[in-house]
């Protein structure tokens, strides 16, 4: 089988089609074509879309380049909103102290600012590192208690009674 990658046909045909479309156009603005007395009939008879062939008119006219006829690509390209490697080594860092991915959208944001990605952009770096599941070591440093000296998170349940509980038991 041949391998086709470097067949032109398509692109070709394409350009050849909106070439020919653009002089019908043309001679029908003029109204000079003989058979279209409007653009909307010249449309319908070459079931094209107004919209979409004035756009491509307007970039063939304005660089006179038969390339702009084609479509361009759409969106951006690859691999280039991808946050930095600093950035996602901060993701990753926060991740290993068992942090989710909004808890390390807030922690970043203060001294990231602009830079700071979202929880959802924070899940696809995690994602890409293989990450995104919280392991058991993880889990056990999110429980770590750190303290710095014997008996400092000791804790005493206490609870507030009213001024009127107060005042009856010492009237007993």
């Amino acid at each position: 089988m041949k391998i086709n990658t470097n067949d032109k046909t398509l692109k070709n045909n394409y350009i050849q089609t909106y070439q020919f479309l653009i002089s019908e156009y043309e001679l029908v603005k003029s109204k000079k074509h003989p058979t279209f007395k409007f653009v909307k009939d010249f449309y319908q008879a070459h079931k094209t879309c107004a919209q979409t062939f004035l756009k491509y008119y307007a970039r063939f006219k304005q660089s006179k380049n038969p390339e702009d006829l084609l479509p361009g690509k759409r969106g951006p390209k690859y691999l280039t909103r991808r946050a930095p490697k600093e950035v996602e080594d901060l993701v990753l860092c926060e991740r290993a102290k068992g942090c989710n991915k909004f808890e390390i959208a807030s922690i970043l944001r203060p001294t990231l600012k602009e830079n700071t990605p979202s929880p959802s952009g924070v899940y696809q770096i995690l994602k890409r590192h293989g990450k995104n599941k919280l392991v058991k070591p993880m889990k056990e440093e999110k429980r770590r208690i750190i303290k710095e000296k014997a008996g400092e998170l000791a804790h005493i349940d206490c609870y507030h009674l009213s001024i009127d509980m107060i005042a009856n038991d010492k009237n007993r």
